[in-house]
């Protein structure tokens, strides 16, 4: 027989100890911590089960859920449809991973929806543990290894910039829900901490979006800090870029002079070029997209791109990435799953904005909302089986990050 009344504790320890290992290992490439938040997904599926009229009797907290269940699925019955063995085998094995990582993530946020539990304080230890740990770690391999852009365990710095994002966002968060004097000079120290191991991973977005999220986090943030310090810490924010400028100056000069000179060689299509990449991809994306609009295989995607680059050898710089992913959320999503693939994602991210407000504001949502965002149009983060499983659980994170109502329950009989 189906329960009605409260669901027992155990579920969410269980299920928020499994994401808390995941959120500590996975920066590290574990393939441990995914697994561990499979099993905190399968948890809370048992959960859902068990006591449905309590986490069904919320409708708004069904939304959210709802659209990053829809959108999971959508990718999978895509892969199903049109996957086949050949050359794009890889773009659907990585759509299968984060399509599940999406569904599990849909369970996992239900749960956190309706949390009646007090968790901050698991939330504040794991988020500055795993902040520490993972700048501390990029900074080893900046400093020390002299490694020329930071890859944490991964095989590229730009994955590893997002996750830091991410992870640096949520602790940078909790450093504000600490009850102690020194919270803000240890903000202060934390945002020079992060930015800098940002810096080393040589990824300009990082560098652009990072600070500006701190920023738009602050500005949101209600209770936890005073509109003074509020006020302060945001116009302290441009000083501290400045001052980790001038540390790092040769990486920050390297990077700007690598943008320029992509910039100077736009009309040489020939050469390599992250910029004109990006724009050729987004170009093609749009175009192959709108010839099929409700779908279509990355097969017949790639078929398209190589008929239009033999017109326009100007494209050309897309060709490397014809069989991995076309560096822009919304565009790549069009491409390949038309326009109903669009329609899902983005009501995903209104409904992340939404909830960023509704029932009550949370900054780290919006923060981690607005970052999520701006990297896809450039990225795609939801190809990363990495990126999506972090930011995933830095969205698990936010939830979790303010007090909750529980629903109301009916009494049992």
């Amino acid at each position: 027989m189906l329960k009605h009344r409260t669901p027992h504790p155990a579920f969410s320890y269980l299920i928020y100890l499994g994401c808390a290992i995941a959120f500590c290992t996975i920066p590290f490439g574990s393939a441990t911590g995914r697994n561990l938040f499979y099993v905190s997904s399968y948890i809370a599926f048992i959960a859902v089960c068990l006591y449905p009229r309590y986490y069904f009797s919320n409708a708004r907290n069904l939304l959210l859920p709802a659209l990053m269940f829809s959108v999971g699925m959508g990718t999978i019955l895509w892969m199903h449809h049109f996957k086949q063995p050949g050359e794009y085998i890889n773009i659907y094995r990585s759509y299968m991973s984060t399509g599940k990582l999406q569904l599990a993530t849909a369970f996992i946020l239900l749960i956190a929806l309706n949390e009646r539990l007090c968790v901050q304080r698991l939330l504040i230890v794991v988020a500055l543990a795993t902040g520490l740990a993972v700048n501390g770690y990029s900074l080893y391999q900046g400093l020390r290894l002299n490694i020329p852009r930071v890859e944490l365990n991964f095989d590229r710095a730009t994955v590893a910039a997002y996750l830091m994002t991410a992870i640096d966002l949520v602790m940078m968060q909790a450093i504000l829900m600490l009850r102690t004097r020194y919270r803000l000079a240890l903000y202060i120290a934390a945002f020079l901490l992060s930015f800098s191991a940002l810096v080393l991973t040589g990824t300009r977005a990082a560098m652009l979006v990072y600070p500006v999220a701190i920023c738009l986090s602050l500005l949101a943030t209600k209770q936890l800090v005073s509109r003074k310090h509020k006020l302060a810490l945001v116009a302290s924010v441009p000083l501290l870029l400045v001052a980790c400028g001038l540390v790092f100056k040769p990486q920050i000069e390297e990077r700007i002079q690598a943008f320029e000179t992509d910039m100077r060689l736009m009309d040489q299509p020939q050469t390599e070029n992250s910029i004109i990449s990006r724009l050729s991809m987004q170009t093609l994306a749009w175009h192959t997209g709108s010839q099929a609009p409700w779908g279509q295989s990355a097969e017949q995607r790639g078929e398209e791109i190589r008929a239009m680059v033999a017109q326009q050898p100007r494209l050309s710089g897309v060709m490397p990435y014809i069989n991995v992913h076309l560096h822009n959320e919304l565009l790549e999503t069009y491409s390949l799953k038309g326009i109903w693939g669009v329609l899902l994602l983005l009501a995903l991210y209104v409904s992340l904005f939404f909830s960023s407000f509704r029932p009550q504001r949370n900054a780290l949502l919006l923060s981690v909302s607005a970052s999520l965002f701006v990297y896809g149009l450039s990225d795609v983060i939801f190809f990363s089986t990495e990126g999506t499983v972090i930011f995933c659980l830095a969205l698990i994170a936010a939830v979790l990050s303010v007090p909750k109502q529980p629903p109301v329950q009916e009494p049992t009989p």
